[in-house]
């Protein structure tokens, strides 16, 4: 199951549907061309600061679909 994010364009503002993949890399808006790096905004911050909670809950997801001897921590 491919995991997306949205973000909107710098230039033309229009969201976009991002793989999260891609999270970090230079990327270009499918609408006007412009060039970006996917999940940062203009100050080079990144866009998504989950919570704690979410990661959590993201962890137990994982978990529970991989054998015991894979689980994954996010520290």
């Amino acid at each position: 199951m491919p995991l997306h994010f949205t973000q909107s364009c710098p230039t033309c503002g229009r969201r976009l549907e991002v793989h999260t993949r891609l999270l970090g890399q230079r990327v270009a808006c499918q609408h006007c061309n412009a060039e970006f790096f996917a999940g940062f905004n203009d100050d080079d911050h990144l866009l998504c600061n989950p919570p704690n909670d979410l990661l959590a809950r993201v962890e137990a997801a994982l978990n529970r679909t991989q054998p015991p001897e894979a689980t994954v921590t996010y520290q």
